[in-house]
């Protein structure tokens, strides 16, 4: 509802879309002297990209949060080039090679900066899924998949909540078929190998 602000910067190709949290085109409300409303968001990324024109290092930790696994810092450099570095967590460090320095154009500082930050956010999650092994990170597919189902439950949640009269329903139960003898699975031949067939239909059940 234009809480956060009206305007942001997006980003997207054929099979992906990246919405940026831009600290400075949040509003700067006048009751809110520590800035919560802009570090809920700003916290709770797993990637950050600084811009440090300040003539200093940029600290890890700065901004405060559970979160902020990688940071992506830009330093500004004569004749339109710029510095670009990694700053990680120590729980990161195998995961995101922050001794790779890039010295990038004006020109291209876009492309690279958010190849560098898709990455990093790509390591980010697989680190963040070690600490559930029931929610280990495979893919961004199965990831969205979480999240909707996720948000589904949510939904229902709230309107029990909002009408108790209303049944909280939840996904059906699955019941299995009886045992039967096993069929062989229909596979075809193409070159020197034999691929298998999928009998699954709907892989919503495994996630």
């Amino acid at each position: 509802c234009g809480e956060d602000g009206q305007f942001t910067y997006c980003w997207h190709d054929d099979i992906m879309q990246a919405v940026f949290h831009i600290a400075t085109l949040m509003p700067t409300k006048d009751v809110d002297k520590h800035r919560c409303d802009k570090k809920r968001h700003l916290g709770n990324d797993f990637v950050s990209i600084i811009y440090n024109d300040s003539g200093e290092d940029f600290k890890l930790g700065t901004i405060k949060g559970q979160f902020n696994f990688v940071h992506v810092i830009i330093t500004p450099l004569d004749y339109k080039c710029n510095l670009l570095t990694l700053q990680c967590r120590k729980d990161m460090e195998g995961l995101v090679d922050t001794s790779v320095a890039k010295i990038v154009s004006d020109r291209n500082l876009s492309f690279v900066a958010r190849q560098m930050a898709l990455h990093a956010n790509m390591a980010s999650q697989v680190h963040h899924s070690r600490s559930n092994p029931t929610d280990i990170y495979p893919s961004k597919w199965i990831a969205r998949l979480r999240h909707i189902k996720r948000l589904r439950q949510r939904i229902r949640e709230e309107v029990h909540y909002s009408n108790p009269s209303l049944p909280l329903m939840h996904p059906p139960a699955h019941t299995k078929a009886p045992a039967q003898a096993p069929e062989a699975t229909p596979t075809y031949e193409t070159g020197q190998r034999k691929r298998l067939i999928s009998s699954v239909d709907d892989f919503t059940e495994f996630v």
